[in-house]
């Protein structure tokens, strides 16, 4: 990670590494122990050793006089997708430089809005991702609401292995466990309750018992498949292309409606470990 600085006036060396860097010291001032540094030190001193390597010192340096800017934050409207909101990648730091970044915002005492509004955001851009990673990160930060917010993203508990479990505290995995078992319980139910022809209203003359049948086989197949991260609503989506609810005007609507209202009942569900009942 390399470092420049124009309009420099002091310097701070890698004591590590033996590399100057040309620096503002006013850039450092955002720092609360350089700003100790500087009354204890005084103005007449030009150089100041640090024990960091010269990749951290860069990455801090960085940090001080260039401050990242949050993700570029794209909306996503359509239907129940998940995440809601899209990042730009290109905006977004890359997660392994993130734990040595909030490391060093932490050791130099870092304004705390710039820690959560900041770096919390980047963080949380990678959820989708590697939500097990992001709330490792975000609870040993004590980011709260980024670890909850990455829960939501977690695969199935069984599907991890038994290393990258031990990072979760005992009572956040039961809290997880909690979680998913909920979700996959209340989307069976929803979707095993949900009707194409709920008590007969829009029910298709010519076509009722094929289009009911074709609706309950699959949903009897996609109750036993169901997981934390299943979107129900659009596996049984897959109904509306197929026969004869794709060439039936009123097998169609009446299609749409159901999946629409199974969409609705599972917005519902908890997603995250802090919207589950104590």
């Amino acid at each position: 990670m390399s470092f420049q600085c124009s309009n420099a006036d002091f310097h701070v060396r890698s004591v590590h590494d033996n590399e100057l860097f040309a620096v503002r010291r006013q850039a450092l001032c955002s720092s609360e122990v350089f700003r100790d540094m500087f009354t204890c030190c005084g103005e007449s001193e030009e150089t100041l050793d640090l024990h960091e390597t010269a990749d951290s010192l860069a990455a801090l340096l960085i940090l001080l006089h260039h401050p990242p800017q949050p993700p570029t934050k794209i909306k996503r409207d359509k239907y129940n997708l998940i995440p809601k909101v899209w990042n730009d990648p290109k905006t977004v730091i890359p997660l392994p430089l993130l734990p040595r970044l909030f490391e060093l915002a932490d050791k130099y005492a870092l304004p705390p809005d710039f820690v959560t509004e900041v770096l919390g955001e980047h963080l949380l851009a990678h959820a989708s991702e590697e939500p097990l990673t992001v709330y490792v990160i975000a609870h040993s930060q004590e980011l709260h609401r980024i670890a909850s917010q990455a829960s939501q993203f977690l695969q199935p508990m069984a599907n991890y292995s038994l290393h990258e479990v031990k990072a979760i505290p005992i009572e956040a995995y039961h809290r997880f466990v909690q979680l998913q078992d909920t979700r996959v319980k209340a989307m069976r139910k929803y979707l095993l309750s949900e009707d194409i022809f709920p008590h007969g209203y829009g029910i298709c003359a010519s076509h009722s018992r094929e289009t009911t049948q074709l609706w309950h086989s699959k949903r009897m197949s996609l109750a036993v498949k169901v997981e934390t991260l299943t979107d129900v609503a659009g596996e049984m989506e897959i109904v509306v292309y197929q026969e004869p609810v794709q060439s039936c005007a009123v097998c169609r609507k009446a299609c749409i409606a159901a999946v629409e209202m199974l969409r609705y009942k599972c917005r519902k569900i908890p997603r995250t470990v802090d919207k589950l009942n104590a």
